[in-house]
């Protein structure tokens, strides 16, 4: 908190500008008074606190109407870079229609904005109200869609429509009588990590898109951010698979691989999903996991796939690796049997592979590469790699 203080003697005018972000109780807040005869001026309304504080000596005369102009102009730019680059993600243009004849089904439709490339995850929290009681009912049943295809959570900015079973919900209602509200909430990514060797990343212990160990999770084209469930179209045919057929060299050029040779964080979907320090592997630390661990070809709750356990002091350490197959085309193939598994590296010889993790009982390989269109699993790791 600052304070005013008298007995400060100054004939600067000073700005402090005080930022805080991705904090759960965020601030976008800006000055719009100049001056008090404190000489103190302090008007929040939420994020970015601007204070300015404004000491006259008495023998100074009042400052010219020309200073103060330029010392406004000087605030909004600072106040317009400062929202520019700190926009919190909003739902606009929201609209539901219930299905007719009536079904017990609502089409919702909305805008999201605002968020950034290499933001973490959200996903939409739904509330109808009704108009007569103002009584309020969480919207648990629905599904969403972005752009026409189907999708977990959400994915990145632009058009929405959510089907919402509202019998499911709420019973035999009156929908005509609800309004529906629509914000957007942080996914929380909670999931836990192990070090399998000294020196090593940390690896998480599930994949994308699992709620556990043995999920199968998401599927992912190469340089997806998305993810995908079984149907989705992973196909050289599909114009939206981006990185399919691009030399590296191009990618490059389109910000989607680094001057290193690995995807750029804002195509890097264990970090756009989860955030923070997560990212993809590289081809390096698959062969890594291979050769500085003990791998056991087992089920865990019905599902195939291998244990992967350090040596020596980090014997206790280990992690679940589901066959969970890849997509292709429309199907899944060859799930329970192999595990496909993207690294963040493309062959720089070939404008149509990447280099994976590929497993089956009693085989595993990392330098085998496939399709960049085909879809795969994502473990994420933490640290270490740079």
């Amino acid at each position: 908190m600052l304070q005013s203080s008298r007995s400060v003697k100054r004939s600067k005018i000073s700005l402090v500008a005080t930022l805080g972000r991705k904090a759960h109780t965020r601030f976008l807040s800006l000055c719009s008074t100049i001056g008090n005869s404190n000489g103190l001026t302090e008007n929040t309304k939420g994020g970015f606190l601007f204070v300015m504080i404004a000491e006259r000596r008495n023998n100074r005369k009042e400052r010219t109407e020309r200073e103060m102009r330029k010392l406004i102009m000087m605030l909004a730019v600072a106040v317009a870079v400062s929202l520019g680059a700190w926009a919190e993600p909003t739902v606009t243009d929201i609209t539901a229609k219930q299905r007719y004849p009536w079904n017990g089904l609502v089409d919702i439709a909305c805008k999201v904005s605002g968020i950034e490339a290499d933001a973490g995850g959200y996903e939409f929290a739904v509330v109808a109200v009704n108009k007569e009681t103002g009584r309020e009912y969480t919207v648990s049943n629905f599904s969403v869609k972005h752009s026409g295809e189907d999708v977990p959570d959400v994915c990145g900015n632009g058009d929405y429509s959510l089907l919402w079973n509202a019998r499911e919900d709420m019973g035999q209602v009156v929908v005509e009588r609800m309004t529906v509200r629509i914000t957007l909430e942080a996914l929380a990514v909670s999931v836990g990590k192990v070090q399998l060797w000294e020196g090593g990343p940390y690896w998480a212990d599930r994949n994308i898109g699992a709620d556990a160990p043995w999920d199968y999770g998401l599927y992912f084209w190469w340089g997806d951010t998305t993810g995908h469930r079984p149907g989705y179209n992973f196909s050289s045919g599909n114009s939206a698979i981006y990185t399919y057929g691009k030399s590296v060299s191009e990618l490059q050029s389109a910000g989607w691989v680094t001057s290193s040779g690995v995807l750029a964080p804002s195509h890097d979907a264990a970090h756009v999903k989860w955030g923070g320090a997560w990212r993809m592997p590289t081809d390096a630390e698959f062969s890594a996991l291979i050769h500085n661990c003990d791998w056991t070809w087992t089920t865990q709750s019905g599902v195939n796939g291998y244990v992967v356990r350090g040596r020596g002091a980090y014997a206790s350490n280990s992690i679940f690796l589901p066959a969970a197959g890849y997509g292709n085309i429309t199907s899944l193939d060859c799930s329970r049997s192999i595990g496909l598994y993207w690294s963040s590296v493309p062959c720089s010889g070939s404008s149509y592979y990447a280099y994976e993790l590929y497993f089956y009982s009693g085989y595993r390989s990392t330098s085998s590469y496939y399709y960049r269109g085909i879809g795969q699993s994502v473990r994420p790791v933490q640290g270490l790699a740079e």
